[in-house]
């Protein structure tokens, strides 16, 4: 019988919370990673700051009290701050590649021993890693380098003889949430949409459909693709 445990890192975001809503009960144990101290709905779950540098350590510790294997993974934690060639320290550049990118790669170090033999792992990327935006100088090249990563994790994985692990990656456009509402309705969120061929910003429930078909055996044959949601933004 196929393992249905899923190991959420990055759980309390908008993304997860609303593929939990919509799939969670297609899994029999669901395991949360994130930054905030507690988690509002999961019982197995980790509070984790990505920033320093026993992170992984906790991770692997946590995951082995546990003793539970996973097929599913998702990776949605990540920071933006907001900055371009001007403003960005290197401050925020580390902590930026810290959360978004080696979390990613050190988090998949941590969590290999505890993956079942056929595995399927979603990495939740950007737009902002296909093509550049004003105001994202280290947000976008982390994304980009997430994607990459995700190319060189299904590489090495091939070579794995005992595990089938497949790794993905999905680049929402601008995804609407209660937290950037007022924004998308405002004078320049509407400049913006006009900007996308076909008008619209992308619903959670499209990002949630899209990590639950990279999931699933739909998609078994696809490896280190990043699959783009964004109603033709990154097109024109």
């Amino acid at each position: 019988m196929a393992n249905k445990n899923l190991l959420l890192i990055g759980s309390e975001s908008y993304v997860c919370k609303d593929f939990l809503e919509r799939y969670g009960d297609q899994y029999e144990v669901v395991v949360g990673i994130d930054y905030p101290e507690t988690s509002e709905s999961l019982e197995h779950y980790l509070s984790i700051d990505f920033r320093e540098n026993d992170s992984f350590e906790k991770i692997k510790s946590f995951l082995k009290k546990l003793n539970l294997s996973f097929s599913k993974v998702v990776f949605a934690s990540g920071i933006n701050y907001m900055n371009n060639v001007f403003s960005v320290t290197s401050k925020d550049w580390d902590a930026t590649f810290n959360v978004n990118v080696k979390a990613a790669l050190f988090s998949m170090k941590a969590v290999y021993d505890y993956l079942s033999e056929k595995a399927a792992v979603v990495f939740i990327a950007s737009q902002e890693g296909v093509i550049a935006n004003s105001m994202r100088v280290d947000h976008g090249p982390s994304k980009s380098a997430l994607i990459h990563l995700a190319k060189n994790l299904s590489a090495d994985y091939s070579l794995v003889e005992d595990k089938d692990i497949r790794v993905n990656t999905i680049s929402p456009s601008y995804v609407k949430t209660d937290a950037n509402s007022g924004f998308l309705n405002s004078y320049f969120g509407h400049r913006l949409q006009a900007r996308i061929p076909y008008q619209r910003f992308v619903d959670l429930e499209d990002v949630s459909h899209s990590i639950q078909f990279l999931l699933s055996d739909q998609s078994k044959s696809i490896r280190g693709h990043n699959l783009v949601l964004d109603y033709g933004y990154t097109i024109v």
